[in-house]
């Protein structure tokens, strides 16, 4: 559009350029916060490093909040994640609904881990 002439933008404006202020606080909020969203939506944690995002810095929580997530996107992709690779099997054709699918119990693994990761959190702190 600069190259048009519709708008009147300097010439050494760079694409990695920040916006004023509360601008850049809130776009880099709303990016983040995108970020987590799809991230949840394809691995079930959050995004890495949404503390650089965030912030403009790394931060040592912020190392700490990636192992742990990235542990958890290990422990879901192998051990829990093999509902919805069944259910991108059926919108591929790779399987047929008619094919017999493996009951899932209330008591998964994960929520066992998870339950013995709160009661050590707990034994922990006490």
């Amino acid at each position: 559009m600069n190259k048009l002439d519709l708008i009147d933008l300097p010439a050494k404006l760079s694409a990695f350029e920040k916006f004023p202020g509360p601008l850049e606080e809130s776009f880099r909020h709303g990016w983040t916060n995108n970020a987590d969203v799809l991230s949840y939506l394809y691995t079930g944690t959050p995004a890495l490093k949404t503390d650089f995002t965030r912030t403009g810095k790394r931060t040592h929580q912020g190392a700490f909040n990636d192992g742990v997530n990235a542990v958890t996107r290990y422990y879901i992709n192998n051990f829990t994640d093999g509902y919805y690779h069944d259910c991108l099997d059926v919108a591929t054709l790779k399987l047929l609904p008619t094919s017999v699918l493996k009951p899932r119990g209330f008591v998964t693994p994960f929520k066992l881990c998870m339950l013995g990761v709160m009661i050590l959190v707990l034994l922990v702190k006490s």
